[in-house]
């Protein structure tokens, strides 16, 4: 499998909200503000049954299921205090979205 990426050269970080913040304290036991994170825009080249979302089975998987979407139709999908941030996102990688 072949992969092909593009950097967002910045940074870009959120803050939970206070009931989110309440249920991460709560299940994580630490104080959790937001987080930072890098972002990258991957080219995937391979086909659809090359991803496989279990990995080695070492780990619980961080996500259930997966399909292919537009970048509208993720901001739409995101959660409203993440929403932000897939904006800009977006605004920097637009120009190498096909």
């Amino acid at each position: 499998m072949a992969l092909e990426f593009i950097e967002v050269p910045y940074w870009l970080t959120y803050d939970f909200p206070p009931e989110v913040r309440e249920k991460l304290n709560h299940q994580w036991g630490s104080d959790w503000k937001g987080q930072a994170q890098k972002w990258f825009l991957l080219k995937f080249t391979g086909k659809d049954e090359e991803i496989d979302l279990l990995g080695d089975g070492t780990e619980k998987p961080e996500f259930g299921e997966w399909k292919w979407m537009s970048p509208e139709q993720v901001v739409d999908l995101a959660v409203d205090f993440k929403r932000p941030v897939y904006k800009e996102v977006l605004t920097v990688l637009s120009p190498h979205l096909e």
